[in-house]
This record gives C-alpha cells, structure tokens and sequence, in this order.
C-alpha cells in the first residue's frame, strides 16, 4: 500500500500525540513541530505509510531528545491488559469456537492505538467486538491453513494487545498441536509497538519463540530488516500479521504471500477504502499477493 497526500495530516497527529503521551511541555510542541516539517518533502511518495509515519516519528522523537516516549505509557497498558485478562480468557474458554474468539479477542486489543486512537475504552472494546462477528473475514480458509502450518508467525503490533495475543498463541497451540509460534516484536522503540522488553513483561516469551525484526520501523518494512529476518519470514508457514502498519507495509506484497492474514481494526479510510471494506470494521484478511517486493 502506497502514501497518499492524506496521510500527511496523520504523520502530525501522530507527533501531537506523542508529544502529550510523553508529557513534553506544550510551549516546545511548535519547535518539534518546525522540526519534522523540514523533512516532509524528502519523504518517499512510493513508499508504505507506516515507514513514512516512522521517518516523521523518529525526527520528532530526535528533536524531543527521547528514545521512547511512550515507555511509560506502554507498561500501564501492559497492565490494563493484565488486569483484564481472567476476564477475557473466560469468554474464551467459555465459547464455542475458542480459535475464531481469540482472533476477536487479538484485534479488540487492536484498540490500543496510541498513535491514532488515544482515547480508548479497552474493556468497552472487548464487550463490543467478541459480541459480534467480523466485518470481513477469511476464517475457513484460515483455519485450513493453519491445520496443516508447523510454523506460524505472528507479527505482534502493541504493548497491552500483546497480553491478549497469549490467548491467540495458546489457541493456535491448542487446535494444531507441535506447532512452533514465532511472536515478532520491534528491535527498537517505535510509538507503543512491542518490543523484546514487552515479550519479558507480559510472559509472551514463555508460550512462544520471540525475536525482533531487525527494526525499529512501523508495520514490517522488509527493506529495512536484516537477511536473518527474512530468512525467518520466508520460513514460516502462516503469518498473522496485526495491526494496520503491517497491513499498510506488507499488503498486496509477494514476500507476504497468500500464507498471510492480515488481523486488524481498520482505523483509517484510506485503509478501508485500499481493502474495500469501511472505517471501523474489524477484519481478517488473506493476503492478495501481487508481483512487487515487500
């Protein structure tokens, strides 16, 4: 998926964000501002969104002086999580289906968006999205994928929906025994997008195999990753990638091929309108493999 003018404004949404999550004083906000304005034009028109949203993130967090502006901000949703966790592993355990039900559960932790959606109601999510059904989804073919995949990879997405992602990965487990699940974080901090330091506090690496992506890029920029990694991706038998940079970076793409799904809450017309779906909906998507690198 290629930049569009629109997402010019949400490169800078995403800067007021960061700067109000990491407390930053109001009056420096159009210093940092000016500062990731001068790089605008120098951004890449064929690239995805997500690696131009890092670009304009990484000058912003530069001009801060701060490395991760959302630590803070990452273990009190790793916490939120927690804490709703009995919770939510009952209506799993409770349901008919428990495969399909943790994917819904996988993607109402999608809500966590510090990014795009700061003002969210995690527990109003999860009542909403496990209640009903998904917008669009390739659930049978999934399923018949994964019933014959010994290598799954999971592209993790945010801190607190990495916590409900251990009910997804037990899932996976559970309906294909000897599976091997791979859970990828980032290598570097990137707005609340996991990290190896995530995979520690939530116990992710106690239920699956976890490595990072060589990156500290939004979504999956396979450009920027390291041979090693995509040896990994080319190892897998089934990915589910999450969230909706990874849809914006892998999409369409050959090196994702028709074994990705595609696990996300659409939070972006142009995202909707790209997969022919409506803003909001809460989809999972085979990937529709083109002849273009990732």
């Amino acid at each position: 998926m290629k930049v569009r003018a629109d997402c010019v404004p949400c490169y800078f949404k995403q800067v007021i964000n960061t700067i109000r999550t990491a407390g930053y004083p109001e009056k420096e906000a159009g210093r940092i501002i000016n500062e990731v304005l001068k790089i605008i034009p120098d951004l890449d028109p064929e690239a995805s969104p997500a690696e131009n949203s890092t670009i304009v993130l990484l000058e912003a967090y530069r001009a801060m002086g701060l490395r991760d502006p959302y630590e803070k901000a990452k273990k009190e949703s790793n916490k939120m999580a927690e804490d709703l966790f009995a919770k939510v592993l009952a209506i799993s355990e409770n349901s008919e289906d428990k495969l399909m039900t943790a994917l819904k559960i996988s993607v109402a932790g999608n809500i966590i968006d510090m990014g795009i959606m700061p003002d969210f109601d995690i527990d109003e999510a999860i009542g909403e999205i496990t209640a009903r059904d998904f917008d669009y989804s390739d659930y049978e073919e999934f399923r018949a994928a994964l019933s014959v995949a010994d290598k799954v990879m999971i592209l993790g997405d945010n801190s607190g929906e990495i916590v409900f992602d251990r009910i997804l990965v037990n899932e996976i487990k559970r309906f294909k025994p000897g599976t091997e699940v791979t859970y990828v974080v980032k290598d570097a901090p990137i707005l609340n997008d996991v990290t190896p330091r995530d995979a520690l506090e939530t116990g992710m690496d106690r239920i699956s195999r976890v490595i990072t992506n060589g990156a500290g890029y939004l979504g999956t920029i396979l450009h920027k990753s390291p041979k090693s990694f995509i040896r990994e991706i080319e190892a897998a038998d089934m990915i589910i990638a999450k969230g909706q940079a990874n849809y914006e970076s892998l999409e369409g793409s050959t090196a994702a091929g028709s074994r990705t799904y595609f696990l996300l809450r659409i939070k972006c017309p142009i995202v909707a309108e790209n997969a022919g779906l409506a803003f909001g909906n809460i989809v999972l998507i085979k990937n529709r493999a083109e002849d273009r690198p990732g």
